[in-house]
């Protein structure tokens, strides 16, 4: 896990900046992401490669970045790793290739020796890379099939500038205070961050997730895509009696090659149901031998006495886990008032909820205790029909549209097992009627009212930029809202936060449920063997009935990893702090809310309980100045 940086010229001016000089800056302002290593190589003024090290694996020197193959013809600057990297060094051996390293970035090297840009279908893992052809004179760059690890550029007719981060775009000098206003208004008005190659920041780009492409010195950028999620139904899926079991056999294997560390690896552990199927795996491949240590910590965050906390179920999970040593951990909004600032500037873009404000406190906590590594349960949720609340309509409208005879009885077991109301569950099933758009813009004036305090001109003229999800005829609303989310909204937003967060403390996270293998396991069932019967990640709950305890199984309850920032915001300190922001000029002279209307909402010490997005407005507003914003 790292930080890359680099800059292609493509209308190279005597006299300018010299490369060296301009990718080591852009490399300082990436220090946190790599406080083991610093590299930088430059080809002729014309390529510069940039890298911040956190060593993981190999520790020694021929790990260092950037590298190359043996007759230096490539050059590689890497963010990631790749996990099955052991399963290809020796097909790749055969092949005639030699190591110098014990790293899986030389494997990315030699994988495109071998395979070319193809190399990237081989790979299980997350990255974000960039490798210059120096005999070809051509630039490729890859992203991980979901967009775990990140990669902005700018293009300009004069140069093609990358980085992981927008501090090392700023650094390069491609920041101009201007917002993509688009981007601004689809987290302000719905709290969105819209996976569509598009930032915060006006004409920086993303690499979308699963694409791959090839810059020519000429300045001609092709990108494709080198993975797509299939669609349901087009992978065979396993028998019925088979499915939970195969899906257990995959979670383990990709836990153990998550655990494949030249360091030592921890987890973050909640009391749900996804962060204790990777405990419980992890105490039993400990047991079986398998995994490289002989005990794990696992840190998690209580709340004790607050709705949110799940310390009674993290005990009754210890006690079947004894290689597994608990921490609990007590992140609290007392902070807020004096890191809030620190905290966007460090984020660099804003940030959906205060979950992202409390991991990254939980972040520098662990990073204070040595460890570099930990292993979440983030992905099943979006994989396997998990966010209850926002599934049901989707569920119930499937259902009229192919079974109208089960409606009934499915609803009566939402209201029995989920505790949703049949009024709720109605309004749900009408929403998802609705479509994407209208459901999000009845949200934002009715439920949130972001949008009634944003200026008219501003919401009207974005309004219509959403990705649109319509109702589809015939079944299948579920999938396809399920992959809207993975695709093209939430869990975008998530991957960003926690990338972002962990490795502003030079911390790295991976995340088993995200191995593409178990996502396309997931699209390969029916929907029944994700929710049926008021019970949602069935196939999850299944493999896990005997060995996790009834307390965690049965738990239908979503909370999510949540905080009480409700209560918060009742707190004096925070109170001041939204006072001392409504009264500024900068938040008065904005021209994309009305200042007045805006203020009323925030200084209501009961707006955020009341459903009003508070900390999304906080967040944008300290966002726009630190980064000098003039358009918004």
């Amino acid at each position: 896990m790292c930080g890359i940086n680099g800059v292609v010229n493509l209308n190279a001016r005597p006299g300018g900046e010299p490369l060296q000089v301009l990718v080591g800056r852009m490399n300082d302002a990436l220090a946190h992401r790599g406080p083991d290593g610093d590299g930088v190589f430059v080809d002729e003024d014309r390529v510069g490669l940039g890298h911040r090290r956190l060593s993981i694996l190999d520790l020694s020197e021929a790990g260092s970045q950037p590298m190359f193959n043996e007759d230096r013809s490539l050059v590689l600057v890497f963010n990631g790793e790749i996990y099955n990297y052991l399963e290809l060094i020796p097909e790749l051996k055969a092949a005639g290739h030699v190591f110098r390293s014990q790293s899986d970035t030389e494997v990315i090297l030699h994988a495109y020796e071998q395979w070319g840009p193809d190399c990237v279908r081989r790979f299980n893992g997350m990255w974000a890379f960039a490798l210059w052809d120096r005999r070809t004179k051509q630039l490729f760059v890859s992203r991980d099939r979901f967009g775990v690890k990140p990669f902005y550029y700018q293009q300009t007719a004069q140069a093609f500038t990358f980085s992981s981060e927008p501090a090392g775009l700023k650094a390069a000098g491609c920041m101009k205070g201007r917002a993509n206003l688009a981007s601004l208004h689809a987290y302000l008005a719905y709290g969105y961050r819209i996976s569509d190659g598009d930032t915060f920041f006006d004409q920086v780009h993303e690499l979308l997730p699963g694409h791959s492409g090839l810059l020519n010195v000429a300045g001609e950028l092709r990108v494709w895509a080198h993975w797509e999620l299939p669609q349901t139904g087009t992978m065979p899926a396993p028998p019925a009696g088979e499915r939970a079991e195969a899906y257990r056999s995959l979670l383990s294997d990709a836990v153990r090659i998550r655990f494949r560390s030249d360091v030592p690896v921890a987890l973050l552990q909640s009391g749900g149901l996804d962060s204790s199927a990777i405990c419980a795996t992890v105490n039993d491949e400990i047991e079986a031998g398998r995994l490289g240590q002989t005990g794990v910590t696992a840190f998690t965050a209580v709340y004790p006495g607050q709705p949110q906390d799940e310390s009674a179920a993290v005990k009754d999970l210890m006690a079947t886990c004894g290689h597994v040593r608990s921490v609990l951990l007590t992140p609290g909004g007392q902070t807020l008032s004096s890191g809030l600032d620190e905290f966007v500037r460090r984020m660099q873009e804003p940030v959906a909820s205060a979950t992202s404000f409390v991991h990254r406190q939980l972040m520098a906590a662990i990073r204070e205790q040595g460890i570099k590594v930990v292993i979440n349960g983030q992905g099943a949720d979006e994989a396997l029909a998990g966010y209850g609340r926002y599934i049901v309509g989707y569920r119930l409208l499937d259902l009229l549209q192919t079974r109208p005879a089960a409606v009934l009885k499915e609803a009566r077991a939402m209201h029995r097992v989920m505790g949703f109301g049949f009024a709720q569950l109605a309004l749900q099933t009408a929403k998802a009627v609705m479509g994407r758009r209208a459901t999000s813009s009845y949200r934002a004036r009715f439920v949130e009212r972001a949008s009634t305090v944003l200026d008219p001109q501003f919401h009207a003229g974005q309004v219509d930029r959403l990705p649109e999800v319509l109702m589809q005829s015939g079944g299948g609303n579920l999938r396809h809202h399920l992959r809207s989310q993975l695709l093209s909204y939430g869990f975008n937003q998530i991957l960003h936060y926690e990338d972002q967060s962990s490795m502003s403390e030079s911390v790295e996270i991976r995340s088993p449920f995200i191995d593409y293998r178990l996502m396309e396991f997931a699209f390969s069932l029916p929907d029944d063997a994700l929710f049926s019967d008021g019970i949602t990640k069935r196939v999850l709950r299944e493999a896990f009935s005997t060995r996790l305890p009834p307390s965690i199984v049965h738990n239908h309850r979503k909370i999510g990893f949540a905080t009480p920032f409700d209560a918060w915001m009742r707190e004096p300190a925070n109170r001041s702090l939204v006072e001392t922001l409504v009264r500024s000029p900068e938040f008065r002279s904005r021209r994309i809310w009305n200042a007045d209307r805006l203020a009323r909402a925030l200084l209501d010490p009961d707006a955020a309980s009341r459903g009003f997005p508070v900390w999304r407005f906080l967040n944008a507003e300290l966002w726009m100045r630190h980064h000098g914003i003039v358009n918004g």
